[in-house]
C-alpha cells in the first residue's frame, strides 16, 4: 500500500480553518486543479463530484468528519487513476490562537501495471498545491 502525507503551516486558528476544511463541498475554492464540484447528500456519505482542469472527473465520499479533532476522512468512489481502496484524511491541529497545522495525507493501493513513485508524486504535487490555496485564502 502507498501513502502520501503533506502538511503546511496557516496563520489563522484551527477553528476558523477548520470551518474552511469541514465543508465537502468547497474543496474547489481551494485546490487548484479543481475547477467545479458538486455535492451531492449531506454528512456521513455524502458524495463530491471534482471536474477537473484536465477535464477529468473524480467522485469521492465523505466517510468521516469529527469536528472535536478537526478530521476528516473520505475515499474515491470513482476516478481515472490507477490506484484502489484510496483513503484520505484532512486534519487541522492548532500551533497557537492565531495559527495552525493542516495535514493532508492519504493510503492506496497502485495499479500493477502503473509506476507507484509517479502516482504518489502526483498526489503529493495535488495535496501541496490545495495546501498552499488554502494557506494564501488566509494569507495577511
Amino acid at each position: 500500500m502507498a501513502s502520501v502525507e503533506e502538511h503546511i503551516e496557516i496563520p489563522a486558528s484551527a477553528d476558523t480553518v477548520w470551518e474552511t476544511v469541514r465543508d465537502f463541498g468547497a474543496i474547489d475554492d481551494y485546490v487548484p486543479p479543481i475547477t467545479h464540484a458538486e455535492l451531492s447528500g449531506e454528512g456521513i456519505g455524502a458524495r463530491r463530484t471534482l471536474s477537473l482542469a484536465d477535464g477529468g472527473q473524480v467522485v469521492e465520499q465523505l466517510d468521516a468528519r469529527d469536528d472535536e479533532s478537526r478530521t476528516l476522512g473520505y475515499s474515491i468512489v470513482d476516478a481515472p487513476l490507477p490506484v484502489a481502496n484510496y483513503e484520505g484524511t484532512m486534519s487541522v491541529e492548532p500551533i497557537s490562537d492565531a495559527a495552525c497545522r493542516v495535514t493532508w495525507a492519504s493510503e492506496f493501493d497502485v495499479a500493477a501495471d502503473a509506476p507507484e513513485a509517479e502516482v504518489t508524486s502526483t498526489f503529493a504535487e495535488l495535496y501541496a498545491a490545495g495546501l498552499d490555496g488554502l494557506r494564501k485564502q488566509y494569507a495577511a
